[in-house]
């Protein structure tokens, strides 16, 4: 659920509650109680989906980064970088260097 609300842009708390038909602290407590943190659970989804964005697209960086919700392409880069260890243009042409030639 969370990939899709990334992917619709509505990347919060209170949107995955309404979506799920609580209270947003209900949510909040339910997942506590089982040792999820909601932002850690945000921020995977968007690397899972950055990730496979530039390995299977030719989408530019900076429509990824909108798509996934951040407002500068030089944010979602910073971000990108601390997940992968490397650029997102460096990851896109490492997947590429590991795809067969068809």
């Amino acid at each position: 659920m969370i990939a899709g609300l990334t992917l619709a842009g509505t990347i919060s708390l209170e949107a995955a509650a309404s979506r799920l038909g609580t209270s947003p602290r209900t949510l909040q407590r339910r997942l506590r109680k089982q040792g999820i943190n909601f932002r850690a659970q945000v921020e995977q989804c968007r690397f899972e989906i950055a990730g496979a964005l530039l390995r299977e697209t030719d989408l530019r960086v900076q429509e990824i980064a909108r798509r996934i919700g951040y407002s500068t392409p030089g944010a979602f880069a910073r971000a990108f970088g601390n997940w992968a260890g490397c650029s997102p243009r460096a990851y896109r042409k490492a997947a590429a260097a590991r795809q067969p030639i068809a």
